[in-house]
């Protein structure tokens, strides 16, 4: 789901940043000249007017500001904008080029301010320095703002580096997160708090401070409609719940509704995979009804995800599932490192504590299965094949979701809540307008399951070399994946392109013959801004994406599952405090992947380091301080995900506290 390369000629490429430099270049002198001329009472001019003439030029530098701001945000202004941009960059470049007038408006004004040279107030001493404080922090105010909407977007960098990068701007929805948690429009109220806390007062002052704050409470309104026209009942309910603009808490009117025959089911699970079909088992173990949706008609016959993480099958015990896991599965107990001078270490999972001191390699493919097998053991529990979600509605008590099946019918399901698990490509998050971050890595690998007949027996190997990485690891049935980093996006490789790079990487022998699938693939991370709006919850790669070198990204989604699966009980049939369950889901979880990302991120850049002059130096700290002494002894939990914050939704302290108050949440129905 990343942006498509697009081909932009050198002279594009030039353009665009010579706009970015005369963008900037206004938007500092703008915020340099506004910050000493408010502080200084305006009192600097380059006009030196008087009377009628410096009232009318005064009153003209006020309004051009605020109506010219509102015109180039306006459908006409945009059109009218684009078309400042040659070579056809008009759309790309809009935001740059709105920055940039904006920036030059500002300048205007306080550079052809004509003063009225009458000073009313001029601190001195403490009280300066204390207002001089107050100033200073409001002006922090509005660039946490501006970092909290998009600092990309509100300084027009988007649109001039996405053409110097060769890709089309991609903007984001709205903010929901930060200060916009608290005011709607958390940059016109901290640009007022600027115009009030200036410490000189004079009446040129007062004149643009009472017309600017005007112009910040009024002019949201016309912005707060075309999101409502372009992002519908997602920024509605946003109006809902968020004040317009003095700060304050969110207006939170859910409650545990009382459960009704009349909804489908109380927990609608959007997307069967895996982590939906582990969250519809956790909340049918508790006796709940839950009604799994799925796109695809059938389970997958491809090996995707091996690995499972001992927390996760702490997670597949509360099913009785861990033995059937370990039994269709491999425990890897060791992994060894080998660098371009030899082997450098062993990552070792055999002191980890506990019932399971391995991490398990299993296909996803068979642990799809047996989650299916165990769903259906759950009457209260229905799984839908063969049904795509086209809409969703929510409103304080309940939430809808209308499916399309293969026949093209629209049906439309009811529940107390819905939960999207329907991966990176996730319908929901889209549906709701989430806002999210996405990094590429800039790496490419190929990966292909091979008959093994190889003597590395149940045991993985890493190859690090000077040029590229290699990865091996055992699979049931007598079989082995390998993953090979390349050079660029290998599409269409020829045959035994696997196995030719595995014997010059690493000096094994594969047959080509023995090879029965291959996938390319470009590590790229996501993370979204909330893994909630209302009723609906995002679980697994539908809330976060991560580099799967290193496994670590299923294992998270067992553990949103897990939380999930607490809280909606928790909730639901113990009328447990809505709002705060939903927070501490949405921080524990939000923290959990991004160190688990951070650390897949860490493993693969190190293991990616081309260059015999980086190969030594890795083979060097692998050998002598990552696979020795004391770190040796942590880097076997460490990749196990042992030490991930809040692996177990019961190590969050408000989990804790909830469970101590009413032990009934934890236990099955």
């Amino acid at each position: 789901m990343g942006t498509a390369p697009v081909s932009y000629t050198p002279a594009q490429r030039q353009v665009a940043l010579l706009y970015g430099l005369v963008s900037h270049s206004l938007f500092l002198a703008s915020v340099g000249v506004m910050f000493v001329s408010l502080y200084q009472g305006l009192q600097f001019s380059l006009l030196h007017l008087h009377g009628w003439a410096a009232a009318m030029n005064d009153g003209l530098l006020v309004l051009q500001f605020g109506l010219g701001h509102s015109l180039l945000l306006s459908d006409k202004g945009r059109r009218w904008m684009a078309r400042l941009a040659p070579l056809g960059l008009g759309r790309e470049l809009s935001t740059t080029i709105f920055a940039g007038l904006a920036s030059l408006q500002l300048l205007v004004t306080f550079l052809f301010w004509s003063s009225s040279e009458v000073l009313w107030a001029a601190p001195e001493g403490w009280l300066k320095g204390t207002l001089s404080v107050i100033y200073g922090l409001s002006w922090v105010l509005l660039a946490k703002s501006m970092r909290d909407a998009g600092l990309d977007v509100q300084i027009g960098s988007i649109g001039w580096r996405s053409v110097w990068r060769g890709h089309a701007p991609v903007y984001r929805p709205f903010s929901r997160t930060g200060l916009f948690r608290y005011s709607r429009q958390p940059i016109y109220s901290a640009f007022t708090l600027i115009l009030w806390t200036a410490p000189v007062w004079t009446p040129d002052h007062l004149f643009i401070a009472l017309v600017w704050t005007g112009y910040c409470v009024g002019a949201p309104v016309w912005k707060e409609k075309r999101y409502l026209r372009f992002y519908g009942q997602a920024y509605a309910r946003y109006q809902a719940r968020v004040p317009y603009w003095f700060p304050g808490r969110q207006r939170h009117r859910m409650s545990s509704p009382s459960l009704s025959q009349a909804h489908d089911a109380e927990v609608i699970l959007i997307g069967g995979g895996p982590i939906g079909m582990a969250l519809g088992c956790l909340l049918g173990a508790r006796g709940m009804r839950v009604r799994v949706l799925e796109r695809r008609t059938g389970l997958p016959t491809h090996s995707q995800a091996i690995g499972i993480t001992p927390p996760t099958l702490a997670i597949l015990a509360e099913l009785g599932l861990d033995q059937a896991f370990i039994q269709h599965g491999l425990p890897i107990r060791d992994c060894h490192v080998h660098g371009q001078s030899g082997p450098t270490g062993i990552a070792s999972f055999r002191e980890i504590p506990g019932p399971y001191p391995f991490v398990l390699s299993l296909p996803q493919q068979i642990s799809m299965a047996l989650l299916a097998e165990k769903l259906a053991t759950y009457p209260s529990v229905t799984l839908q094949r063969g049904v795509e979600v086209v809409e969703l509605d929510q409103t304080d008590h309940e939430v809808s979701v209308t499916v399309k099946d293969e026949a093209g019918t629209l049906t439309t399901l009811r529940a107390a809540y819905a939960v999207g698990c329907d991966g990176h490509r996730s319908r929901v998050r889209d549906l709701l307008r989430l806002r999210t971050t996405r990094h590429d890595y800039g790496h490419d690998f190929i990966m292909g399951d091979f008959v093994d007949r190889t003597t590395l027996g149940a045991e993985a190997h890493l190859y690090f070399t000077a040029q590229g990485a290699v990865e091996s690891f055992p699979l049931p049935g007598g079989l082995r994946r390998w993953i090979v980093q390349t050079r660029q996006p290998e599409t269409d490789p020829p045959q035994g392109f696997i196995s030719e790079v595995v014997r010059l990487r690493s000096g094994q022998v594969i047959a080509p013959e023995d090879q029965l699938n291959q996938s390319s693939f470009s590590p790229w991370r996501l993370d979204c801004e909330q893994l909630y709006d209302g009723r609906i919850i995002l679980c697994g790669d539908a809330a976060h994406v991560m580099s799967p070198i290193g496994g670590q990204g299923m294992n998270t989604g067992f553990a949103d599952a897990e939380f999930a699966a607490l809280m909606l009980h928790a909730i639901l049939r113990h009328g447990q405090p809505v709002c705060s369950w939903l927070a501490e889901y949405d921080r524990c979880r939000r923290q959990a992947s991004n160190t688990a990302a951070t650390r897949a991120a860490l493993g693969m850049g190190l293991g990616t380091w081309r260059g015999k002059g980086l190969s030594w130096v890795r083979d060097a700290l692998l050998r002598h301080i990552i696979l020795q002494g004391p770190l040796a002894r942590i880097v076997g939990p460490w990749f196990a995900m042992m030490t991930i914050p809040f692996n177990r939704a019961a190590k969050s302290a408000f989990v804790t506290r909830q469970l101590a108050g009413d032990k009934d949440i934890k236990k099955p129905a």
